[in-house]
Parts: C-alpha cells; structure tokens; sequence
C-alpha cells in the first residue's frame, strides 16, 4: 500500500487522539485541494497491511482515520483489507475521508462500508470552503455514522459526538 504520511498523534482528523493514514491516490482532482501532491498513486512508500496495523496497535490510544489522497479510489482493495484487518486485531474505531458521496459507496464499494465508523464524504469545493467546520473543508462535506446509517437506512449525521 502507498502511503504519504503517518501521524500518530493526530487530532484534527476525527474525534479524539487518532493514527492517521494518508494514502496515496485520487481521481477527484478537486481544485484547492490541501494535499495535490497525493493525487498521484505512485507517491510515497510501500508499506504491507501487517506494519501499517503495528503501527497502529503500538499507539494503543488513538482510534484510526484514513484520509489521503482519497483510499476508495486507487488503493480501494488494499484500503478494504487494511480496515478489515483493524477491525478484526484492534477493534479501534475507524474514520474514512473520501470524494465519493455515501450514496455511491453504497452503491459501488458497500463491502468496506461494514469496517468503517464513521465516513466524511464528498469532494472538496473550493467555493464552500469553511475554516470553521469541523473535521471537514467544505459545507458540502458530510460527517456520517456509518453504522447507524446503515442500521436505520436513512443517512445519520455525526456533530461533535451527537448525531442528528
């Protein structure tokens, strides 16, 4: 898996003390984008499923968030086995940040929907961009409890620890 980044000490991506994962590879192009430079799939290292989870098993603390780069475009299946993986070894909780809107992960990659928390969707737009939003860059962006959502086939809205 290519990898941009990892911080271990993260906490503005997600609620709480988190190791974050930046993948690289996207397809959303978005205009303002804060990370352009993880557009392209061949960037970063290589690292195999088993030390990205060391990694995360060592900050025993923090809960996992995925962002990148967007993990559901190039790495989908090494993204799909990586939070497969965390779920079965650590049982952390797990956010996702991808361009796709909830709508087409159900439609398209709902098999990595069952692994993942919480999920910030849609692509930046640079004409919604909001400094002052939480855990996400653009109004349209959306902060979804994935399994509730799914739980209750309706999407479920996640504020701050609230759900609305």
């Amino acid at each position: 898996m290519k990898v941009m980044n990892i911080d271990t000490d993260c906490t503005d991506n997600g609620a709480g003390i988190r190791t974050t994962i930046y993948v690289s590879g996207c397809t959303h192009y978005c205009t303002g984008c804060q990370n352009p430079s993880s557009w392209n799939a061949s960037n970063g290292q290589d690292y195999d499923i088993e030390k990205l989870i060391e990694i995360i098993e060592e900050n025993s603390l923090a809960d996992v968030t995925i962002s990148g780069g967007d993990s559901l475009t190039c790495q989908y299946e090494d993204t799909l086995k990586l939070v497969k993986a965390i779920k079965q070894r650590t049982n952390k909780n797990i956010w996702v940040y991808t361009g796709y809107r909830f709508e087409e992960v159900l439609e398209e990659k709902k098999g990595i929907l069952s692994y993942i928390d919480v999920i910030i969707d849609g692509r930046f737009d640079l004409s919604k961009k909001d400094l002052n939003l939480l855990f996400r860059g653009s109004a349209n962006q959306r902060i979804i409890d994935v399994q509730r959502s799914i739980k209750e086939d309706n999407i479920i809205i996640w504020k701050d620890g609230h759900y609305f």
